[in-house]
């Protein structure tokens, strides 16, 4: 899990994203650029953000929010505009933020219960409350609460979205859509595994080790004091 949260954070999964960044000065401006990040981009972020509705491996459902990502950040990748690039590198660093932290979540979830399914596990709020606390972070900040930095990279990114040079009222309405989408996956990831009432019939749990909740905890902290 560890090593899934630098994938998808941080280096390889990335790494598509950060070639695109460096071209960026050499290929943008160009009709073939453009069109082709703006709409493969716009394409990726929402069949993303559709896919992780309908997943129970919690790893899954982190895995198909990357590809919304990566999707989010090729579009905007797409356009020559201040606004745009700033827009997707500000994303590219709200996304490590939450998406390191949940995906080592899951982690901890697996680690303590021998499960990563979503209907597996009920009300572990009470049993596991710093594990929540941490969760509880990532997800608002992935859902764009204010206070938080995923707040501050939304309201950015449909500043870019608006000063896209071609068809900028579409691609404004595809970032709300996948917004609204993400939104609707962070309440998922959160409620279901930590809310409601803990049910008996589940393996006995505890909180984790320091070692494991204190890189989350960290990560979703850090996503509350970039916001503020």
């Amino acid at each position: 899990t560890p090593i899934s949260a630098f994938l998808h954070s941080a280096t390889m999964v990335k790494a598509g994203i950060y070639l695109l960044t460096r071209l960026h000065p050499v290929l943008s401006g160009t009709s073939a650029w453009t069109l082709s990040l703006t709409l493969f981009g716009a394409a990726t972020a929402l069949t993303g953000s559709i896919l992780a509705l309908g997943q129970k491996d919690m790893k899954r459902v982190l895995a198909y929010t990357t590809l919304m990502g990566l999707g989010i950040l090729t579009l905007f990748l797409g356009g020559a505009q201040t606004a745009t690039l700033v827009a997707a590198l500000t994303f590219f660093l709200v996304h490590a933020l939450y998406k390191s932290a949940l995906f080592l979540v899951v982690g901890i979830l697996d680690h303590e219960t021998g499960s990563r399914r979503l209907d597996a596990v009920r009300g572990l709020a009470s049993k596991m409350p710093l594990t929540a606390c941490a969760t509880a972070a990532a997800a608002l900040s992935m859902a764009g609460f204010p206070l938080f930095f995923g707040f501050i990279g939304k309201e950015i990114m449909y500043a870019g979205a608006l000063n896209m040079d071609v068809a900028p009222q579409v691609f404004t309405a595809v970032a709300v859509g996948a917004n609204a989408l993400m939104t609707a996956v962070a309440g998922i990831l959160f409620i279901r595994p930590f809310l409601g009432r803990f049910d008996a019939t589940q393996p006995a749990v505890h909180e984790a080790p320091w070692a494991l909740f204190i890189g989350p905890l960290l990560l979703g902290g850090t996503g509350i004091l970039f916001g503020v």
